[in-house]
């Protein structure tokens, strides 16, 4: 599922060319508010009054609070999307993976928003980040199948296996980098000293 998968349905029509500012402007104080406070403290009127509009507007645009977070989610895939287009698939089978693994890291350090939406989707008891989840495993399986065809991965180790190693290289150690920053405040450690994060999939 892509970005536009997830996001078709929830206004019924493409948006027009002249509505495309209010509705960037509409999804991305919604990416902002999820992140900070999860979707569920977070009404469609709160994010209408942040964006300055009404909440009729949200509903022209993406019908209900579930078509928003769709479109949401979608900003998020699109994003990986787009770090991987920046790619040019030349050297190595593990210098392509790494080139890839890379772009997605530095997308998401740029983007700390969406590295803290993804958090509280995917990670936060009753969260509801299913559909994200499903759609970023989704076009991480379609990558790998096409790297592995390509001959531009290992297929030394299964290919359900490699999914599972690309998106903890991808996302995995920044999703456990504010808890090492945290523990190594609380023991007084030089932040200008904090250990780094390595995840190591095993599996074959």
């Amino acid at each position: 599922m892509t970005g536009n998968e997830l996001e078709r349905g929830d206004s019924g029509d493409d948006a027009a060319p002249a509505d495309l500012p209010a509705r960037t402007r509409i999804r991305q104080a919604a990416l902002e508010l999820y992140a900070e406070y999860g979707e569920d403290r977070v009404s469609m009127r709160r994010v209408a009054s942040e964006v300055g509009v009404t909440i009729g507007l949200i509903q022209h645009h993406f019908g209900t609070k579930e078509g928003l977070r769709r479109a949401v989610d979608a900003v998020v895939v699109d994003s990986v999307v787009e770090a991987l287009a920046t790619v040019d698939h030349t050297g190595s089978p593990t210098e392509v993976v790494a080139a890839r693994d890379a772009a997605v890291r530095r997308m998401l350090e740029k983007n700390p928003v969406i590295v803290k939406y993804l958090n509280r989707a995917l990670l936060e008891p009753g969260g509801r980040g299913a559909p994200l989840l499903e759609a970023v495993v989704d076009l991480t399986t379609r990558e790998v199948e096409g790297l592995r065809t390509g001959g531009l991965a290992s297929t030394r180790s299964s290919d359900k296996v490699q999914v599972v190693r690309t998106l903890m290289g991808q996302v995995g150690e920044l999703f456990l980098e504010p808890v090492v920053a945290g523990i190594w405040a609380h023991i007084g450690g030089d932040p200008e000293q904090c250990p780094t994060i390595r995840i190591s999939v095993e599996g074959t």
